[in-house]
């Protein structure tokens, strides 16, 4: 037994020499815990997807048709890639993935449960992660325990980011295409009464000539009276009606060329936003600590912690022996 205290160099160097066996046997003995937990706790696998974000208003109607000076970049802004990374954790975005995957049988999630939903949700987000870089890139990570799963499910995602994203864009266009057919068809009923009523017009006053005020070209004094009653009457209905129809005529014009430039990439499989510029090869490499660091970190813990149970226990003997 030690004669020294342990709380000066000698002391602690002398206990630590007659506690080298316990010392050692607790430093093995954490070593072969680590090791068993090291292949015994499941292995997560983390797949990993970088891909960059076009510009959604590059190939927009007032863009593609409009010749302006203004600069439009290739690439989104950081507000565009903050919306990505919304709809990324979005409800709409996150059951596609989980009902396409079967992630509830694969997670084991009970749905008798009331609170499945939400553990589903947690255990999902758990697993993703996206952010972007300080180049405007995104990065799409998902783990699972199964590295072909992981890598699958993530570049799955970034494919139904971008026809969602993409979606949202084209509903828009077509919405405004409807719009726009529908007063197209508007236009071309009011038309057709007034061609109805410049028609009888004519027929009823002889009246045949162009008349209207919005075609400035046109010499208008040389139009005569063909002596039919109310022939002044007449030549103001007409030019009156005129002027309206031709006005809606070119009205129309415009719209039946937006309803084309709005029909302009609102298929699916035109205009992709996204392009992936790497993914992470299978076989995947485990996430966490190898053998080797756990059996380094286990071997240091267990020396650390040994050594200071050894000082420890030599402190308070010694205090006992003196009280003795």
């Amino acid at each position: 037994m030690t004669t020294l205290p342990p709380n000066n160099l000698s002391g602690v160097i002398q206990t630590l020499r007659e506690r080298k066996r316990l010392i050692r046997n607790i430093t093995i003995l954490t070593i072969i815990i680590g090791v068993i937990l090291h292949f015994l706790t499941p292995k997560k696998y983390e797949a990993e997807v970088t891909f960059m974000l076009k510009n959604p208003i590059y190939a927009d109607r007032n863009n593609l048709y409009n010749n302006e000076t203004k600069f439009i970049d290739y690439f989104a802004n950081e507000e565009d890639i903050d919306r990505l990374i919304t709809m990324a954790q979005s409800d709409s975005v996150q059951n596609k993935i989980i009902k396409e995957m079967n992630l509830v049988s694969r997670y084991k999630i009970d749905t008798l449960d009331k609170d499945a939903s939400v553990v589903l949700k947690k255990t999902f987000n758990n697993r993703l992660r996206i952010y972007r870089t300080e180049n405007r890139n995104v990065v799409l990570n998902f783990a699972d325990k199964n590295d072909t799963l992981a890598r699958k499910i993530a570049v799955r995602y970034v494919g139904l980011l971008d026809s969602s994203l993409r979606g949202f864009y084209n509903e828009m266009r077509v919405n405004m295409h409807a719009s726009i057919v529908s007063k197209i068809h508007e236009q071309d009923s009011t038309i057709n009464v007034l061609t109805d009523t410049l028609t009888r017009l004519r027929d009823e006053y002889g009246i045949y000539d162009i008349l209207s005020p919005s075609r400035y070209n046109l010499m208008l004094s040389s139009l005569k009276t063909n002596g039919k009653p109310g022939f002044a009457r007449g030549v103001e209905q007409i030019q009156n009606i005129e002027s309206v129809k031709d006005e809606l005529v070119s009205d129309r014009a415009h719209n039946i060329t937006l309803a084309n430039q709005y029909t302009t990439g609102t298929k699916m499989n035109e205009l992709p936003l996204t392009k992936i510029v790497s993914i992470t090869p299978l076989p995947i490499k485990a996430t966490g600590p190898g053998l080797k660091l756990t059996i380094v970190v286990c071997a240091l813990g267990g020396l650390f912690f040994s050594i200071l149970y050894a000082l420890v226990i030599a402190f308070y003997r010694n205090i006992l022996s003196k009280r003795m």
